[in-house]
């Protein structure tokens, strides 16, 4: 079978679900499958000349078994709207143009963000007599709007109207959770098109150790207590509440922020953590897909943050990644969040309301004087992350789908 997934963001690059699409490409390479990914040079938080290097608007080559076309990409500059536009535009003109050169595909898988990829792989399945199907790893532009990201009654209408275009031509469009799928229902989306696939971590590459991280020595934290942010420092996240509870906590002695990623709101939150003045929160830039079980260990307690009305859009993928560790996890999202259902189900935490500094604050002060409650969150999140976010399992998930699409395509 021929599968073209079209997704910006791949590895190298570490930003949002690169890392994931990598795994999910090269697995289905390895399961005998001729894959084709169409992306962009990593350029995300770069300098200007990364978008395109060497000049070349397109380039690529085989990676781990897998047919890689990467396009030009525009580096932005953080909370650009116009840059980010530009870029997305970019993005899918080119993939469309790669999509066309690259082998016919008997399905088309695009991943979003950006929702723009979705008409991307319409336009490429159309062209190429190949069925879409859509992954929706954010639910756009209704995020952006209940974060008061996106206030235009016009750019709003046409985001609207580019989603239900591609519910309705695609295929199948999968969700990471039940509230993401009554999202789509009450948009009128069939519920036979709706498949609900979560995210997955690797039980191998994220395991249990009571090894001391590197990621602590060298940042001088061997003796403190820790509290990790790793991630897409995203909008999305409300980090400015964790920087104001690390403010509220910065006489504590031997207590430490860890804040490891990029992303759109990191400028802004590192001046916000300089005008205050602290010296109890540490950033670090994105590690190599290789240390990232070490930035994990790093921490006595995780943080999953999502603002208010952001439940049942997003479901941040390093959830299944702390749990896997066996650290435990401190969630402060909104009580329609699928993060919240699966924290309190595995017991692998404690879930608070979002973007409360005084409360976040609090529980860490909590937590911290109970590592043996600490030790049972961390034990009972690697128990349900094997059972239910197994890498094989889900990889072959999608692997099922991907053939009955094509085969319903096919006649077969």
């Amino acid at each position: 079978m021929k599968i073209t997934i079209i997704h910006m963001r791949y590895l190298p690059d570490l930003t949002g679900t690169g890392p994931l699409v990598a795994e999910l490409a090269t697995d289905l390479a390895r399961l005998g499958e001729d894959v084709t990914v169409i992306t962009s040079f990593p350029h995300y938080g770069k300098r200007p000349s990364a978008g395109m290097p060497g000049g070349r608007i397109r380039g690529g080559g085989r990676e781990d078994g897998v047919r890689v076309v990467r396009t030009v990409g525009f580096p932005y500059a953080a909370g650009s709207t116009f840059g980010r536009g530009l870029d997305y535009g970019l993005y899918s003109l080119f993939s469309v143009a790669a999509g066309l050169a690259a082998p016919r595909p008997d399905v088309v898988l695009a991943v979003a963000p950006p929702l723009t990829a979705g008409l991307s792989g319409w336009l490429v399945g159309a062209l190429r007599s190949a069925p879409l199907v859509f992954n929706a790893q954010d639910i756009w532009p209704d995020g952006l709007v209940r974060m008061g990201k996106l206030r235009n009654r016009a750019v709003i209408g046409s985001a609207e109207r580019l989603e239900r275009l591609t519910y309705r031509v695609a295929r199948r469009v999968t969700v990471l959770s039940d509230g993401m799928k009554e999202n789509l229902l009450q948009k009128g989306i069939p519920r036979e098109k709706i498949a609900v696939i979560p995210n997955w971590v690797d039980l191998d590459a994220f395991r249990p150790s009571d090894e001391k991280s590197p990621l602590r020595q060298d940042l001088g934290l061997e003796d403190v207590f820790v509290v990790l942010f790793a991630g897409n420092l995203g909008f999305a996240a409300g980090l400015e509440s964790v920087i104001r509870a690390a403010h509220l906590l910065r006489e504590e002695p031997n207590l430490a922020f860890l804040v490891v990623g990029e992303g759109s709101a990191k400028p802004a939150v590192m001046r916000l953590t300089q005008d205050l003045g602290l010296s109890n929160v540490h950033f670090v830039t994105s590690q190599p897909p290789q240390r990232l079980s070490e930035v994990f260990r790093a921490a006595d307690l995780s943080l999953v943050t999502l603002r208010a009305g952001m439940g049942a859009v997003s479901v941040p993928s390093k959830t299944m990644a702390i749990m896997a560790s066996a650290r435990p996890v401190l969630a402060a999202v909104p009580q329609d969040s699928e993060v919240r259902r699966i924290v309190g189900e595995a017991q692998a935490g404690r879930c608070i309301d979002p973007e409360d500094p005084a409360a976040l604050a609090a529980e860490i002060i909590a937590l911290r004087g109970d590592r043996e409650r600490l030790e049972w969150f961390g034990a009972n999140g690697r128990r349900y992350a094997a059972a239910h976010f197994d890498r094989p399992q889900i990889v072959d998930r999608y692997h099922r789908l991907l053939r009955e699409v094509a085969a319903e395509r096919s006649g077969g």
